[in-house]
């Protein structure tokens, strides 16, 4: 594997595509290097250059996302709104977000359903940290008569659900009468919804 300043950033982004969707078809046991560099239309050899392992490839790829993840929260917390405008804005980011990244939202649901090697360190490393933001979020948001008393951690694993489990239930969508769920119109239909069962919960 070569050192990080040896690489090309873009075809390491490359590497970590294809692997989310083998990934999150496959699961960890199932996904093959050979399976993620038909994918990415390269010699398995290169992904080599670039990740020491299956492993250590299926841990870049959830180290990336968390990574993104945690930059939308700082850079919508950083917004010159107030707290509701922040929540309405991070969560129509996220929506955005998790539209572009179904396979990710199936990676992690499926390493957690199957208990994977990673999700002590998912939830230790990468959830905590964010639970620790939105816990304090909504503590200023009380104190600042703009949000009701809510329970922050059980608020916040229902925010969780309801901005995850759209995104790898489409077949149930379908049947529910949604054509195309991830069409640009059921998408931003989506984010109103969200948005006034948020607004409602917290005012």
């Amino acid at each position: 594997m070569a050192s990080e300043k040896n690489q090309d950033p873009g075809k390491r982004e490359q590497i970590l595509l294809a692997a989310q969707q083998v990934f999150a078809e496959k699961g960890f046991k199932g996904a093959t290097i050979r399976g993620v560099a038909e994918k990415a239309g390269i010699a398995s050899s290169l992904i080599f250059y670039y990740f020491k392992n299956k492993t250590a490839l299926y841990e870049a790829v959830f180290q990336s996302f968390f990574d993104q993840l945690e930059d939308l929260v700082r850079q919508n917390l950083s917004l010159d709104l107030d707290r509701l405008g922040q929540l309405r804005q991070f969560l129509f980011t996220l929506t955005d977000y998790g539209k572009e990244h179904r396979d990710m939202m199936r990676m992690l649901l499926r390493e957690i359903i199957d208990n994977g090697h990673l999700v002590d360190k998912i939830a230790q490393e990468y959830f905590n940290p964010l639970f620790e933001i939105a816990v304090q979020f909504f503590k200023d948001g009380k104190r600042e008569a703009l949000f009701r008393e809510v329970d922050a951690l059980h608020y916040i694993h229902s925010f969780i659900g309801m901005n995850l489990f759209y995104f790898v239930a489409e077949p149930i969508v379908q049947a529910a009468g949604t054509g195309k769920p991830y069409s640009a119109e059921e998408v931003e239909r989506r984010k109103i919804e969200v948005w006034n069962l948020i607004r409602s919960s917290l005012t």
